[in-house]
C-alpha cells in the first residue's frame, strides 16, 4: 500500500526511462550490500514447500519469476532471490552490441495499467553479459532470453550464425535458454515466428546442441512466442518445435494490439509503435496459454507471462491461479513489479497457498497431477 500509494506516484513524475536505469543502478548498490540482501529477504523472501514446482529437470521453489525485459544486461539478477522471485531470466541479449532506438523508447500507460516498449533490442552485447554472469552463483534458476542481433544488414543465413553462435556462448552458464523468436531476421522484416525461417534455424540450433552436449549437461530451452500469431501459424510453430524437441513455450511477448485502451489516441500516436505490456496483454496472453496447452496435450511445460499484478481490481495472485488453471506451470511478470511494487512476490506466494487450500489441494504438485489427470480424461472422452 505504501508502494502503491506513495512510491508509485512519485516514479511516475519521472520519466519511465530515467526510472527504470535508477531502479537498476540502486539494485546493483543493493547487491553489493549484505545487510540489504537481509533485510529484503525478512521483508520478501517468504517462501511455502507447497509452491515448490519440477519442470523441464529443475527445481523452482515457487512458480513466480521475473520475466525478460527487466534485467536486460545480468546487472541484478543475484537480488531476485531477496524479492522472493523462483526463477529469473536475464535479456534478451544478443550477440553483438547493439543500441537499440532512440529516446522516447517507454511509454506509461496508467489508465491501462500497461507499458509499451519500443526499446529496439539494445544490448550490451553477449560477451558483456557473459563475463558478468561468468562468477555469479545462481541461488534460483536463471535463464538467459536470446535475440538475433537487431542489425538489420544481419540477414538469412547469416541471422543463424549470429543466433546459433550467442546460444554457444552462453549454453554452459545459462539454467535454461529461451529464443525470443519475434526479432527481425529477413530483409523483408520477417521474424523466427514465420515457419519458413524457423525450420532451418531449428534444424541447425538442433545440430549446434548436439555438440554442445558433449561437453556440458543437457540444458533446457525455450522458446518465446507472440500472442499475435494467427491459428495456422501458430500450428506450424507448434508442430516444428515440438519436432525438434523444444523444452517448453513462454507465452507471451508484448502485443503489437490497441484495441479497447483508455489511453487518448493522440498519445499512442505521438509515441508511434511499440510492443504493448501489462494488464491489455492479460486477455491475448490466456488465449494463447490455453491454445498451446491443449494443442501440445500438456507435453511441455508453459511459462505464463502478461498482466500479472497490473490489475487493480483483484489480487495478483489470482491471475496466476487463472495461468496456472489455463496450463501454466510457471509464470513471469515485468511491468506488475512496475505497477505492484517488490512486495508481489510474496503477497503472490502467500494468496496462492490459500487459494491452493480453498479448491482442495495441497500442493501445487498435486494441482498438476490432478490437472494432467482431467487432460488425459477429456481426450479419452473425445
Amino acid at each position: 500500500m505504501l508502494y502503491t500509494r506513495v512510491i508509485r506516484p512519485l516514479l511516475f513524475t519521472l520519466d519511465p526511462e530515467l526510472s527504470h536505469r535508477s531502479a537498476i543502478r540502486f539494485g546493483r548498490w543493493l547487491s553489493g550490500l549484505s545487510v540489504a540482501h537481509g533485510l529484503l529477504r525478512r521483508a520478501y523472501d517468504i517462501q511455502f514447500q507447497e509452491l515448490s514446482v519440477e519442470a523441464f529437470g529443475l527445481g523452482f521453489r515457487n512458480p513466480v519469476g521475473l520475466a525478460a525485459g527487466f534485467d536486460k544486461h545480468g546487472e541484478i539478477c543475484a537480488l531476485m532471490p531477496r524479492l522472493g522471485f523462483g526463477h529469473v531470466e536475464v535479456g534478451s541479449v544478443s550477440l553483438r552490441p547493439w543500441p537499440g532506438n532512440p529516446s522516447p523508447t517507454l511509454l506509461r500507460l496508467p489508465r491501462d495499467h500497461g507499458l509499451i516498449n519500443r526499446l529496439g533490442l539494445n544490448s550490451e552485447g553477449s560477451e558483456v553479459v557473459q563475463a558478468r554472469l561468468q562468477n555469479m552463483k545462481f541461488e534460483i534458476p536463471t535463464g538467459v532470453s536470446l535475440v538475433k542481433t537487431a542489425d538489420p544488414a544481419i540477414s538469412g543465413g547469416e541471422a543463424i550464425e549470429d543466433y546459433l553462435e550467442n546460444f554457444a556462448r552462453f549454453y554452459d552458464r545459462a539454467d535454461f535458454i529461451t529464443l525470443n523468436l519475434s526479432c527481425p531476421n529477413t530483409v523483408d522484416g520477417r521474424t523466427f515466428e514465420d515457419p519458413q525461417a524457423l525450420e532451418p534455424f531449428l534444424n541447425a540450433l538442433r545440430l549446434e546442441e548436439v555438440k554442445l552436449k558433449a561437453g556440458s549437461r543437457a540444458k533446457p530451452v525455450l522458446i518465446k512466442l507472440s500472442p499475435d500469431l494467427d491459428d495456422e501459424t501458430l500450428d506450424r510453430v507448434l508442430a516444428l518445435a515440438e519436432r525438434s524437441g523444444i523444452s517448453g513455450y513462454v507465452i507471451a511477448n508484448t502485443t503489437a494490439r490497441r484495441e479497447d485502451l483508455k489511453t487518448p489516441a493522440p498519445v499512442l500516436a505521438g509515441f508511434g509503435t511499440g510492443g504493448l505490456s501489462g494488464l491489455p496483454l492479460t486477455r491475448y496472453a490466456r488465449a494463447m496459454v490455453r491454445k498451446v496447452w491443449t494443442r501440445t496435450r500438456g507435453r511441455r511445460p508453459i511459462i505464463a507471462c502478461g498482466g500479472i499484478g497490473c490489475d487493480p481490481r483483484r489480487h495478483p495472485a489470482e491471475a496466476v491461479w487463472e495461468y496456472l488453471t489455463l496450463g501454466a506451470t510457471l509464470v513471469q511478470l515485468h511491468t506488475g513489479l512496475i505497477y505492484c511494487g517488490p512486495s508481489i512476490v510474496r503477497l503472490i506466494n502467500e494468496e496462492l497457498v490459500r487459494i491452493l487450500r480453498r479448491n482442495g489441494f495441497s500442493s501445487l504438485a498435486e494441482f498438476f497431477q490432478k490437472r494432467k489427470e482431467q487432460l488425459t480424461q477429456s481426450e479419452g472422452g473425445g
